[in-house]
């Protein structure tokens, strides 16, 4: 696996990135990358954001949607509505099996097991992420994550290695905080997940994502079903800056 680490200086491009508003860190993303920058979308109110800000910029880069099989349905309407609106570039991807051939297969159903979840977010979402960029050498993936989500995220630079596919992701919202994502969905009448309005600040399968209660942390809602107090799973691996090994 090629790697392109070498051409950009991570600490130079950083120091130039955090003065630059979100928009302007995109431009930069794809005057550096070219058509080998993509957006990673899940379709949740961040991914809405970054798809309008492509559409505004007219970009025809790859926008990437991992279809696990297993997403809620308003997910998916989500994702036709942005299409449909702004004429963006999505690509769907998808596992290489269905959710019935991976229980045949494991006898089980990985998610509803704290051993078997990470194997199944790996399957269902990370596999399909990384064969796709590797195969189409793409150099750069952005991505909504915010530092005030807490985590690894509260340490985030604008810009890291994933040495996954030896490229790089872009964080242009990081500094941004909720009331900052939901102006500008409401400036700009962006299409948001209903969901959100209901309950679900953070979204991703529909067998693994509940609705919280007043008070709980936003990411409460994922994975409780495995959840013991503070410990379970917190994020499904998809995003390498999550993981900590940046």
């Amino acid at each position: 696996m090629s790697s392109y680490l070498h051409e950009i200086d991570i600490d130079e491009a950083n120091a130039e990135l955090i003065r630059l508003p979100a928009q302007d860190q995109l431009r930069w993303a794809v005057q550096k990358f070219g058509d080998n920058a993509s957006l990673l979308a899940s379709m949740q109110k961040t991914s809405s954001v970054l798809v309008h800000m492509f559409a505004q910029e007219r970009f025809s880069n790859e926008i990437l949607f991992v279809d696990t099989g297993l997403h809620f349905h308003e997910t998916l309407r989500t994702r036709d509505e942005l299409i449909k609106r702004y004429d963006v570039n999505v690509i769907t991807l998808y596992p290489d099996m269905t959710p019935s051939q991976q229980e045949s297969k494991h006898e089980l159903k990985l998610y509803n097991y704290i051993d078997g979840q990470p194997d199944c977010c790996r399957m269902r979402k990370e596999e399909p992420f990384l064969d796709h960029v590797r195969t189409h050498a793409h150099k750069l993936v952005v991505l909504g994550l915010r530092k005030s989500e807490g985590g690894n995220r509260a340490h985030l630079m604008p810009l890291a290695p994933d040495r996954r596919y030896g490229g790089f992701v872009l964080h242009p919202l990081l500094e941004w905080e909720e009331q900052d994502v939901d102006q500008y969905i409401a400036s700009h009448d962006v299409p948001v997940h209903p969901l959100h309005a209901e309950s679900f600040p953070s979204i991703g399968c529909q067998v693994c994502t509940t609705p919280i209660q007043h008070g709980e942390d936003e990411r409460a809602g994922r994975w409780r079903h495995l959840r013991e107090g503070d410990d379970g799973p917190q994020y499904c691996g998809l995003n390498f800056s999550d993981g900590g090994g940046i």
